[in-house]
């Protein structure tokens, strides 16, 4: 799945303040970067340094969960995904696209996960609860015929 700078564009649009100065601008994609320097102009918003975790040598190689940009999600939608299995949606190869997803489908009311499996060979996968599934398979695909 491929984003136009319009996805991007639309995407930021959406983003509160806060977590649009969250984006690291060095790991947008050079579609995005424009985007993204735009709509902080557009707000008059500066860039904040961003301070980077020290993180651990992982010695074993398990897929890191990423959490959801998102902590709204509605009580009802928390409960049921605590209480299903999760499956994936779709894989992406960058993390951008993958944010970006998760992004439009939590826009939907559908909780979304993103899961690093890059450590293993694989890439990051976008996982929902089994009963959204097709449901956020649709999403995507509209996005795409877009």
């Amino acid at each position: 799945m491929k984003f136009s700078a319009d996805d991007f564009k639309r995407l930021y649009a959406e983003m509160p303040d806060e977590e649009l100065r969250a984006l690291v601008r060095e790991e947008l994609s050079e579609v995005a970067r424009p985007c993204y320097d735009a709509e902080l102009a557009r707000r008059g918003l500066e860039v904040r340094p961003v301070r980077r975790p020290v993180r651990p040598i992982v010695t074993h190689e398990e897929p890191a969960e990423i959490a959801p940009a998102s902590e709204d999600l509605s009580e009802e939608a928390v409960q049921r995904e605590e209480e299903e299995d999760l499956a994936p949606a779709a894989m992406f190869t960058s993390r951008e696209e993958a944010q970006a997803a998760r992004a439009l489908l939590q826009a939907a009311a559908i909780p979304a996960f993103l899961e690093d499996d890059t450590a293993a060979g694989g890439g990051f996968r976008l996982l929902v609860a089994v009963s959204y599934v097709e449901q956020a398979r649709e999403a995507l695909g509209a996005e795409q015929a877009e």
